[in-house]
C-alpha cells in the first residue's frame, strides 16, 4: 500500500471517529436535562418531605442533592455508587449543599448496599443498562424497599450512536449501549416487583429513545390490585425492539 492510500485511509478513519464523537455528543445531550428529570421523577414517585429515597448509581451526586432538598431534614437520602472516585464526588456535593440527611453507600456489582426495608422510593437514572449482575441487584433493590414502595428506572433503548461506549461485562441478553424496556420489565418482575406504568417517550430525549418505568413492591399480605403489566411487547404500546 503506497503512502497516498495510507493517508486516505487515515483521513477516513479520523472522519469516522469525529462523526461518531459528534453523534454521541448530540445523543448524550438528550440525557443532560438533570433538573427537569429530577422534578418529573419526583412527581411520578410523589416524593415529599419526610420520605426516605435512594439514588442508586448516583454519579456526581446532583440527584442526591436535589432529593435531599425535597425530603427535607425529617427525610433521608441514600446515595450509592461502585466507583470510589464517584463516592468522593457525592460526598463533596453533599458537603457543598450543607445537607445533613444523606448517607453515602458503597455498592458492588451485585448489591446496592442498602439496608433492608429502608426506602419509600428508589431511583435509577440511566444506570440500569450498566448492570452486569441485574438478577442480584434487582433482588437487592426489592429488599431495600418498604412494602408499597416504588422504583423508578429512567433509561434509553439501545442505539448505535453510543455503540463504541457500550459498558463492559454485560449479560448476553443485552443489545449494546442502552436497554429495551421489555428487558427491564421482565427482569424486575422476575425479581418480585410489580409493574406500575411507563412514561414513553421521556421528554427531552432528542436523538435517543428514553423512557421511565415505575414499579412497586407489593404488600406482604391482603388483597392486591390486578397486575398492571401486559404480556409481550405491549407495555403501553411500546415496541419491544425499537432502537436506532
Amino acid at each position: 500500500m503506497n503512502s497516498w492510500c495510507t493517508l486516505q485511509l487515515l483521513g477516513r478513519a479520523r472522519s469516522l471517529t469525529l462523526a461518531l464523537m459528534l453523534a454521541a455528543t448530540f445523543a448524550l445531550a438528550g440525557c443532560s436535562h438533570e433538573q427537569a428529570d429530577a422534578g418529573r421523577i419526583a412527581a411520578m414517585l410523589q416524593i415529599r418531605p419526610g420520605m426516605v429515597v435512594a439514588d442508586v448509581g448516583a454519579g456526581s451526586g446532583w440527584m442526591t442533592v436535589m432529593m435531599g432538598g425535597l425530603v427535607g431534614p425529617k427525610g433521608h437520602v441514600f446515595a450509592t455508587e461502585i466507583d470510589p472516585r464517584e463516592l468522593g464526588k457525592i460526598r463533596s456535593a453533599v458537603a457543598a449543599a450543607q445537607l445533613g440527611n444523606v448517607t453515602v453507600v458503597q455498592a458492588t456489582a451485585s448489591s446496592t448496599g442498602l439496608p433492608a426495608d429502608c426506602c419509600d422510593a428508589i431511583i435509577l437514572r440511566r444506570v440500569y443498562h450498566h448492570l452486569t449482575d441485574p438478577a442480584d441487584t434487582d433482588r437487592s433493590l426489592l429488599q431495600a424497599l418498604h412494602p408499597g414502595g416504588q422504583l423508578a428506572v429512567l433509561d434509553f433503548r439501545p442505539t448505535i450512536l453510543l455503540g463504541p461506549w457500550t459498558p463492559k461485562g454485560l449479560p448476553p441478553n443485552r443489545e449494546g449501549h442502552g436497554i429495551d424496556p421489555i428487558t427491564v420489565v421482565g427482569e424486575l418482575e422476575h425479581a418480585g416487583f410489580e409493574y406500575v406504568s411507563m412514561d414513553d417517550p421521556w421528554p427531552g430525549s432528542w436523538f435517543i429513545s428514553s423512557y421511565c418505568l415505575v414499579f412497586k413492591k407489593a404488600p406482604p399480605a391482603g388483597p392486591q390490585a390486578p397486575h398492571a403489566s401486559t404480556p409481550g411487547d405491549a407495555i403501553h404500546g411500546a415496541p419491544a425492539n425499537s432502537h436506532w
